[in-house]
């Protein structure tokens, strides 16, 4: 039985998607039985679904919705993250689809919904809006952070962040806090209240909090190589992931020999694929991995980057 574990524990591909699909439906969960029983809005391409299906009162729009958008996203993940990171987001984006559909199904049709005694109502008015808020957040960033803890994500914005958390050439937080802000401007006249706006930003903040607790996406390390393959390390870093990469020669301080020292900053998630990666080319290469942080830098660059990539974690929903 500890063979098997054992088994499952080192096959990172394994590990990354039942994350992604135990984090996708905790996340689809939290959207259809706690969020829109009471009209608050997620943020993103979510968000955006959500607004659709209820302008059109079809609940259906928001698996369609959900798809259509994040096609072009999957494709900016394939280009600019990596293809496994795209492969499985792709793979929650359709999971993401078809658990909408049962879940909008189960709760519209069948009449069913596990959260419904949570309820309190006077009038036909849910009293205890708070709850649905603070409960829907932690479902939510619980869900978006499972995926991304094991180097998946929902989709959405999550492959955006991860996108500019590598280019730091646009700033997300613009983006992302743009759309948010829409969304839940646009909750609010379409529900005639603006309370709906206060909530709906209750449950972001609980998002954000759960998010970080669970995973904080943009902690980086450096990685240090060094190889004596330097042509085939070198092709295999570049085919597999989007950093740039510092090659320089050393001289071995009682061999003599020449090594190449390879170094980059990449993302905690993909510790472990460049572990693989680097060992199927070089099982005797040197690897060092340390933490690495903007903090220290003095440029106006990274100091942009710095707060560029503080301020995506807060606007990440």
């Amino acid at each position: 039985m500890d063979n098997f574990f054992n088994k499952i524990k080192a096959n990172r591909l394994l590990i990354s998607t039942l994350g992604m699909i135990i984090g996708t439906t905790i996340y689809c969960f939290g959207i259809v039985f706690v969020l829109d029983m009471v009209q608050f809005y997620a943020g993103g391409v979510t968000g955006i679904a959500q607004i659709v299906a209820n302008v059109t009162g079809v609940p259906y729009w928001k698996s369609i919705i959900i798809g259509v958008v994040n096609l072009p996203l999957f494709i900016m993940g394939w280009k600019g993250v990596s293809k496994k990171f795209a492969i499985l987001s792709l793979g929650s984006i359709l999971l993401q689809m078809a658990l909408t559909a049962l879940f909008d199904y189960i709760r519209h049709n069948l009449g069913f919904n596990p959260f419904v005694d949570l309820a309190t109502e006077w009038n036909d008015e849910i009293t205890n809006p708070l709850v649905f808020a603070l409960f829907g957040g932690a479902l939510t960033g619980l869900g978006c952070g499972i995926p991304l803890r094991f180097g998946s994500s929902t989709g959405g914005m999550d492959i955006v962040s991860q996108k500019f958390a590598l280019t730091s050439r646009i700033p997300f937080p613009l983006i992302s806090g743009g759309i948010d802000a829409a969304i839940i401007i646009t909750g609010a006249i379409i529900g005639g209240d603006i309370s709906i706006a206060v909530y709906t930003i209750i449950r972001l903040v609980i998002h954000v909090i759960v998010l970080d607790k669970v995973h904080t996406i943009y902690n980086y390390q450096k990685i240090s190589i060094i190889t004596s393959y330097k042509e085939e390390m070198q092709q295999a870093l570049k085919e597999n992931f989007a950093h740039g990469v510092t090659i320089y020669e050393a001289i071995g301080g009682y061999s003599g020999q020449t090594k190449y020292v390879f170094e980059s900053i990449v993302l905690t998630y993909e510790i472990e694929e460049y572990r693989k990666i680097v060992r199927k080319q070089d099982p005797n290469a040197f690897i060092i991995f340390s933490i690495y942080s903007f903090n220290r830098c003095k440029t106006n660059k990274c100091i942009r980057i710095l707060f560029s990539n503080y301020f995506s974690i807060f606007f990440n929903f």
